[in-house]
């Protein structure tokens, strides 16, 4: 597990939630639900970056069926629970929690580009030290399009996303055209389907 020092690179990166929110119950094992209490202490949950990212709060696993609409992408039979989201709808997805603990490998769902990819050595522990931090997952971090429809007034309710309308495996692209505000659910429907 990372120290409390290499933990703090995240809050020097991403500040304390704004609005902060309860934590999220990810892990069975005593001792793992000890140190994600002290991670939490450190780190917190809920919104980051101007409502850009939401992370580690106790709803987020409420999200956990919308994976299922992605079959084809995701290895059956791996326990996923969602830690995180961003203003686009893209998913922080820990894997084997039950067994792994805070060594659970991080994935990243993508809705953009219909794709389910996990890194080599990244796991929840190091999520929070090295993953966000130095943006080992830069589609999960990239506020482009937000900073644009933030800046032209727009705003997002907590159950909305800025959804791409044209995913960009289906020839969509990055500008703010092709993005809308929508209902969270309404999106993962639309674009998985």
């Amino acid at each position: 597990m990372s120290s409390d020092s290499e933990i703090s690179i995240f809050t020097q990166h991403f500040g304390r939630p704004e609005p902060a929110v309860p934590p999220g119950d990810f892990f069975a094992d005593k001792f793992d639900k000890s140190l994600w209490r002290m991670m939490y202490d450190e780190v917190g949950a809920g919104w980051y970056q101007d409502r850009f990212l939401y992370l580690f709060g106790a709803e987020l696993p409420q999200l956990n069926p919308v994976l299922d609409l992605w079959p084809g992408l995701l290895e059956p039979g791996v326990e996923r629970v969602v830690i995180g989201r961003n203003a686009y709808g893209a998913l922080l997805v820990a894997e084997r929690t039950t067994e792994e603990g805070t060594d659970a490998p991080i994935g990243l769902l993508d809705p953009w580009q219909g794709t389910y990819t996990k890194q080599e050595g990244l796991d929840f522990a190091s999520l929070l030290s090295e993953g966000l931090p130095e943006n080992r997952l830069p589609t999960f971090l990239d506020q482009t399009v937000y900073r644009a429809f933030v800046a032209a007034g727009g705003q997002l309710a907590a159950a909305e996303i800025l959804g791409i309308k044209t995913p960009l495996s289906q020839g969509g692209t990055l500008d703010g055209s092709n993005f809308q505000s929508e209902e969270i659910w309404a999106f993962y429907q639309r674009i998985a389907g």
